[in-house]
């Protein structure tokens, strides 16, 4: 039987035992598909209940005097009647019965006049007290007293408003309050100026009308998008969880975990077969709730609920917001209502054709999920093989629960956050930014695919430590003591290399700390020394001394880990050939990636110009052997070492290519340097040692370098003399020399006798 056939038959095995359980099948199905449309059902409803229970409340306004109250009275007669005009409603119009209303109307409370009594107080009582005492919702006073029957007068007033913010029903009438005497502001003003030569006109110089291109979906999108992408992290991991502690320690607990661990099937196809159970469970599922919420809201008129989620601001009248009036349409100014909301209304349309953002956004979201879910599967697969128990594995969920929900609350209460710098690599919050770009329709090719990429990367190493570890006999068959084994110096045996899960491990450790340095720590505005010193630290101090440290701590043979020795003559002569051509190819491979994908400005700007600027030592140094030296040892040493054993030496080659090209900063240098890395793997593979690599390295380097000091050098490798041509180069006769010396090489490398590394 292959081993293809073996994964195969354990997958299915543990796919089908797992679906019997009903309530992974109620928590997987039933769930998703009911929880959604009856949660908005209860969302809806319980707005409508509030808005339906303040339009019946009575509310009580407190006031000094009898000329208070009756001021006031008017200014609420006046509102009404504005409002039942369709001066100050959403839509103007006659009056609307609630099954016509839009959902945003529903929603949306007024304070009427028949709902507020206005009380006036016994001279010795203070409105301050009766307000703080919870007698009145709010206490209104103005200075000077206003004049009832003049509402429209020359004097201007003070109007101060008593209110308690602990109360909410004090609370919602102060808002109310403070809008309807905006609104009366407003009038009192245009009545002022209608007596003028051109009457209202006379306050709108300049008009501007609010008038937003994004429709109500992409309104009702931008919210979503607030809560869509923490819910299905949350989702995703809870959907990984429950398969992931069964297949470990339920095996564990039912005694059948040793039973299969010494079958016949090797470790790593029974944890393939598990893993795939784990990630498709979780990816069910979360196909299953992003289908439920995109099916809920494209059928239904939720978006429309994106209007009552914009407040009219006190103090500007609705109707400014809206269109100018009659008055300043007669004046020959801006817009009628009628006009603006028919564009409106034409825009919506327009909008509603081109959008389904939410449903554009879905299959993206899906095939985002699917690295996050492998990389959630690995961690709990990983995580659950230490537990003895189902009690004991929830006990350990309940850190890693919180190891994902934490970086996704954080960066879900972070709108402004963009999917650039450090957050590109950052497990779980790189996700949760993405999903959140992809429902706003914000597309960025680059900065989705490192993000993809980092993901992919990340959750290759979890694959790859929970087969290790549930691999491992002392995980497998010893008690608490397994931890000191794995963990503790003095318990770790000597080894020649790592293992592939340790060396993935430290890598991916050093991923978003180099990345951060990256980012965040060179800054083009700085000398161009600092700027060179800062690479050659992040070099030494964040890739090579990390890899050279967890090397003596896992007690590993430094020479072989390294592939410290020197090469034979033969291959070493082939790679002097390699080194020859790597530039001319690097440059015609990037010509060609151009061609599809055309460079983004910071692969040809001037910034990367002043790392070039000052000592030709020092620039060498940095830019160069530091490089040429300290990667090496990260990829083609440390990287190559714990892979090379356990893995075929094409996908060897392959993987440390990948990710190599993915340590690098920008979207475009990853497939060019992918392919570079892979040579170098090839190299230190055949040559069985890493030295001709880093010739290799240092070569590729230095020569584009040296080429910028002296143009005779760039003119003998055929280099391109200006950002045009690095995008469209010029292949004369010593360019395609330099391509053939360096096939010639790398033919006579792939033809000698292959030397152990």
């Amino acid at each position: 039987m292959s081993r293809y056939r073996r994964v195969w038959v354990v997958y299915r095995k543990e796919l089908v035992e797992t679906l019997r359980d009903k309530r992974t099948l109620a928590a997987m199905v039933l769930v998703p598909i009911v929880l959604y449309p009856v949660l908005m059902i209860i969302i809806v409803q319980a707005l409508r209940a509030e808005t339906g229970r303040r339009q019946a409340e009575r509310y009580s306004v407190c006031v000094p005097d009898e000329v208070h109250r009756d001021w006031l009275r008017g200014v609420l007669r006046r509102e009404d009647a504005e409002y039942e005009s369709g001066v100050r409603a959403e839509k103007p119009g006659p009056a609307r019965s609630p099954a016509d209303m839009s959902p945003s109307e529903m929603l949306r409370a007024r304070l009427r006049a028949d709902q507020v009594e206005i009380t006036v107080l016994d001279p010795d009582s203070s409105l301050w007290d009766a307000v703080r005492d919870q007698r009145f919702h709010v206490g209104l006073i103005v200075e000077p007293p206003p004049n009832p029957k003049r509402p429209a007068d020359r004097r201007n007033r003070s109007v101060q408003i008593l209110y308690s913010e602990t109360s909410p029903r004090s609370e919602y009438v102060f808002g109310q309050l403070n809008n309807i005497l905006a609104h009366e502001a407003d009038r009192i003003v245009r009545a002022r100026v209608s007596r003028m030569p051109d009457g209202v006109a006379t306050l709108t110089p300049f008009l501007t009308n609010h008038l937003s291109t994004s429709s109500s979906e992409q309104q009702f999108a931008k919210i979503l998008a607030m809560v869509v992408p923490f819910l299905l992290v949350i989702m995703t991991v809870t959907g990984a969880l429950y398969p992931s502690i069964d297949l470990t320690a339920g095996e564990r607990e039912r005694g059948t975990l040793e039973t299969l661990a010494v079958s016949p099937v090797p470790v790593g196809q029974i944890v393939a077969g598990k893993f795939g159970v784990i990630v498709t469970i979780a990816m069910f599922s979360t196909a299953l709730n992003l289908g439920s919420m995109t099916a809920m809201f494209h059928f239904s008129r939720l978006g429309e609920l994106a209007a009552s989620f914009r407040p009219v601001p006190a103090g500007e009248p609705a109707a400014t917001q809206a269109a100018p009036d009659s008055a300043t349409q007669d004046a020959g100014v801006g817009l009628t209502q009628r006009d603006y909301l028919r564009e409106r209304m034409r825009l919506e349309q327009e909008a509603g054709q081109k959008a389904g953002f939410i449903t554009k956004a879905a299959p993206i979201v899906l095939l985002a999920m699917l690295p996050f879910a492998v990389l959630a599967g690995g961690v709990m697969l990983a995580t659950c093989s230490f537990a003895r128990t189902f009690k004991e594995a929830q006990n350990y969920m309940m850190p890693v629960m919180m190891a994902f929900m934490i970086p996704a609350m954080v960066v879900s209460y972070m709108p402004t956050t963009r999917l650039e710098g450090v957050l590109l690599v950052i497990p779980v919050a790189n996700i949760v930014i993405l999903i959140r770009e992809l429902f706003l329709g914000n597309y960025q090719p680059a900065a989705m695919g490192i993000c993809l990429l980092s993901t992919c990367f990340y959750a290759a190493v979890a694959v790859t430590v929970a087969a290790r570890l549930y691999g491992n006999e002392s995980v497998l068959f010893a008690d608490v003591g397994s931890y000191k084994t794995l963990f503790a110096r003095r318990y770790i045996r000597p080894q020649e290399a790592p293992s592939p899960a340790a060396a993935l491990s430290v890598v991916a450790l050093l991923f978003p700390f180099y990345f951060y340095w990256q980012s965040y720590l060179i800054n083009f505005a700085a000398s161009p020394e600092r700027i060179r010193l800062i690479v050659a630290m992040g070099q030494i101090f964040v890739l090579a001394l990390p890899c050279l440290v967890f090397a003596w701590y896992l007690k590993l043979n430094v020479r072989e880990t390294f592939a410290l020795r020197w090469p034979a003559a033969l291959p070493a002569l082939a790679v002097l050939l390699i080194a020859a051509g790597i530039v001319p190819v690097g440059n015609l491979l990037r010509a060609v990636q151009f061609q599809w994908f055309p460079p983004g400005p910071d692969m040809l700007g001037e910034e990367a110009g002043k790392l070039i600027e000052g000592s030709l030592a020092s620039v060498l140094l940095a830019l160069a052997i530091a490089p040429g030296i300290c990667e090496e040892l990260v990829f083609r040493g440390f990287l190559l070492s714990g892979l090379r054993r356990r893995v075929s030496a094409v996908a060897s080659v392959v993987i440390v290519g990948l990710i190599f090209g993915l340590f690098h900063l920008y979207m475009e240098k990853i497939p060019v340097h992918s392919v570079l890395g892979a040579i170098l793997a090839l190299v230190c593979l055949r040559c069985g040692s890493i030295i001709p690599a880093m010739v290799v390295h240092i070569a590729n380097n230095a020569i584009p370098l040296l080429a910028t000091r002296y143009e005779a050098l760039g003119s003998f490798f055929a280099l391109p003399a200006s950002a045009d041509e690095l995008v469209t180069p010029r292949l004369d006769a010593r360019g395609l020399a330099f391509i053939g010396v360096f096939l010639v090489g790398l033919v006579m490398l792939c033809l000698t006798r292959k030397r152990r590394a």
